[in-house]
């Protein structure tokens, strides 16, 4: 990794999560949600959202990573996402600000994960310690003893939810 590389933190029940915040286009709060029929619901599955003249399916990470929906708290956030030729939408329970690492300090802070995690978690791409205080995002506050943060590759995150729900795209 070069550069400097920025992640967008969101929470999933009292979890901080993020991703990398290149392929994330929008937030948004309350769209408007087109219910999927019967015959072809998903456990995952929150319905479809309109967005830029495409339908686009919403995930809801809350019932996929927790087994909790997101949507029961009512204040729920949507990342729409796009990466090359995939796109779609992801629900989660609060957005918070970005972290922006230079190849430095990630090099510091960054544990690579080994593969053999089970679907969802086979999505993230790293452990993030952001606990130390050069790190420490003013609008999500953190204690020096604070969990790492599980770093996850957006498209390959939809995807596992989306397979851990047992369907395909």
């Amino acid at each position: 990794m070069t550069g400097t590389i920025s992640w967008l933190q969101f929470r999933v029940g009292d979890q901080l999560h993020a991703l990398e915040a290149a392929p994330v286009r929008q937030i948004l709060r309350s769209p408007k949600l087109l219910a999927l029929p019967l015959a072809q619901r998903h456990p995952h599955c929150a319905g479809l959202m309109a967005w830029q003249g495409r339908p686009l399916l919403v995930l809801d990470l809350g019932a996929c990573l927790l087994r909790r929906p997101s949507l029961s708290r009512g204040d729920a956030r949507f990342l729409v996402w796009s990466q090359a030729q995939q796109a779609g939408v992801l629900a989660v329970d609060d957005v918070g600000g970005l972290l922006r690492l230079s190849a430095t300090t990630l090099t510091r802070h960054w544990a690579p994960v080994q593969p053999g995690l089970r679907p969802p978690w086979n999505a993230i791409r790293g452990l993030l310690h952001a606990g130390a205080p050069s790190l420490a995002e003013p609008c999500i506050p953190q204690a020096p003893w604070a969990e790492p943060i599980a770093v996850f590759d957006v498209a390959a995150l939809w995807q596992a939810c989306w397979n851990a729900g047992g369907a395909q795209p």
